[in-house]
């Protein structure tokens, strides 16, 4: 392994790297907890040294890499410690050393360091909180961990990125919970594209990315922005494609572009296949919306997501008669790598053009930055913390949980007053809509907005400062034409679960009912937009999501 790769890893690692900062002689020998026996009362790295037949070889590691009082300070960790044995097997592999002594280099401390940060997450996760997916948390070294259940349920059947178990689990201590491990885990570094090459079920896709180009971009840790990559890519292995009668890249080439060999121009068509295949967010299967789109990494396409209590459903045709779907096959899915994650496909993935669908978006829980764990609940951020969400002059944001009656997560964006807010829209199928939102109104301290849809002023003005019991009709029963007169809808209906007891709905709250803005908005091609609120009047924003609904 080059050093340098090595050192790269350590880049940008800042707030771990202030804890070892903090661990250098001046802390060793100092106490932070007095300790009567039980976990709960003991620090991590005093539970570890407590147990030398299991931990010995993880507590030379952390003390060989001067983390050792990390994990012995105020904080709340989670510690993925290998047993022993684990360490043992490993040191074996990949040094043929069989003692942690035997590692003196630079090169050696440096990827140990690595190592240790790859099994720390920053926040303590029991294993009540083991998906199957990606845990909440990166590690330290920036990346996310899985858990999956594939040898079957309970926790005892966990495996921790499809390597490792657990051979004991959910140790509380003073400052955190160490989750004995079977094996070490291998930290990521590799690009997705070469861990996809290095497995080799996947030979004719991997070819065919390298012929498009594709192969290259995907391998890329950083885009142009210098934000960090993370590709979602889905294929099919080299056994799915032999179900097709395709075994060769050319056979591939000739389904796909009969005839067209300029596989890297972006209107051939095994490009724009192979294109399709990839999003630029991060989802394990567990992250694919309910039943919303995703965007692909080629142009203006994307695919539809569905999910049943069972299931996957990609780009479902909904006709009601012999409906297809494609899924992923879970034994072969859920790989992650340095930027990124792969799946595999139980069937040839071609481009899928769905038709107009109802889409909510909600402007909280639904922006990728929360979606990411970047960011949560009732907590101001700068707004450069958002690359989803633009407004002007720049302001902190939040994302409220509020209290009945918001829809059902009870999510809503609040910031002060702005000239503009502008949000991304999810990929949206060309049809024709009719264009709601939704926000707390009724105080006298809201804005009045007008619409921009790329760029374009659309609809009626909505003003946050009046709702419909406050423009002469009350509030009815149901909804009504007179309602829709005047612009609104009742908010949706959908309980909000408060102490146990039903309270108060959005349908039953003039403050959330639903403004329409434009009620027969054509999308002429399937695309993103980008959807602006500019303000006539400013004022306090409580914004909670936006719906648009097919109109025939």
């Amino acid at each position: 392994m080059k050093t340098k790769k090595i050192i790269t890893w350590l880049g940008g690692l800042g707030l771990f790297m202030l804890l070892i900062n903090s661990c250098e002689d001046s802390l060793d020998g100092t106490t932070f907890f007095t300790t009567d026996g039980e976990t709960t009362d003991m620090t991590i790295s005093e539970v570890l040294e407590a147990n030398p037949d299991k931990f010995s070889m993880y507590v030379e590691i952390l003390q060989k890499t001067e983390f050792y009082t990390a994990l012995r300070s105020y904080g709340s960790y989670t510690c993925l410690a290998p047993t022993n044995t684990a360490i043992k097997a490993y040191l074996q592999e990949r040094f043929n050393v069989s003692t942690v002594a035997e590692l003196t280099s630079e090169e050696q401390i440096d990827f140990l360091k690595v190592l240790v940060k790859f099994h720390t997450l920053p926040t303590s996760r029991a294993t009540s909180s083991f998906i199957e997916g990606r845990l909440g948390d990166t590690t330290y070294t920036g990346d996310y961990l899985t858990t999956s259940y594939l040898l079957g349920g309970g926790i005892a059947n966990v495996q921790i990125n499809k390597e490792v178990g657990l051979d004991q689990y959910d140790i509380r201590t003073n400052n955190g919970t160490i989750h004995a491990l079977t094996g070490v885990l291998e930290p990521f570094i590799d690009p997705v594209t070469v861990v996809m090459e290095k497995a080799g079920k996947h030979t004719i896709f991997i070819e065919a990315l390298k012929q498009t180009g594709y192969y290259e971009q995907f391998s890329q840790y950083f885009s142009e922005t210098g934000s960090k990559n993370n590709f979602t890519i889905l294929a099919e292995s080299d056994a799915v494609y032999a179900q097709e009668g395709i075994n060769s890249f050319a056979e591939l080439a000739e389904r796909i572009s009969p005839g067209d060999t300029d596989y890297t121009n972006e209107l051939n068509e095994l490009n724009r296949f192979m294109g399709y295949h990839a999003t630029e967010s991060f989802l394990y299967s567990a992250d694919f919306p309910s039943d919303s789109f995703v965007s692909t990494v080629l142009p203006k396409n994307a695919i539809k997501s569905f999910k049943t209590d069972k299931e996957l459903k990609l780009n479902e045709t909904e006709t009601g008669v012999n409906d297809t779907w494609t899924s992923l096959i879970s034994e072969d899915s859920n790989f992650p790598a340095k930027n990124g994650v792969y799946h595999t496909v139980n069937k040839l993935f071609t481009i899928f053009i769905p038709k107009a669908k109802y889409v909510m978006f909600d402007f909280g829980t639904s922006l990728p930055e929360f979606q990411a764990g970047k960011i949560g609940y009732n907590t101001w951020y700068d707004s450069d913390r958002f690359e989803s969400v633009r407004v002007f002059p720049a302001v902190r944001i939040r994302i409220l949980r509020n209290s009945a009656p918001a829809y059902d997560n009870k999510s809503v964006l609040n910031l002060g007053a702005v000239t503009w807010i502008e949000f991304d829209t999810p990929v949206l199928p060309k049809g024709k809509y009719e264009l709601r939102v939704c926000g707390n109104t009724g105080n006298n301290g809201r804005p009045i907005f007008q619409t921009y849809w790329d760029g374009q002023p659309i609809g009626s003005q909505w003003d946050m400062r009046s709702n419909p019991s406050e423009l002469g009709i009350g509030w009815p029963d149901e909804d009504s034409l007179e309602l829709r007169s005047l612009g609104y809808v009742r908010g949706l209906k959908v309980g909000d679960n408060n102490d146990d007891k039903i309270s108060a709905t959005s349908y039953e709250t003039a403050g959330f009912a639903r403004f329409i803005i434009i009620d027969d908005l054509l999308m002429p091609e399937q695309k993103s937009h980008v959807l602006r609120f500019e303000t006539i009047r400013s004022g306090g924003i409580p914004i909670d999501y936006i719906e648009f609904v097919p109109v025939d």
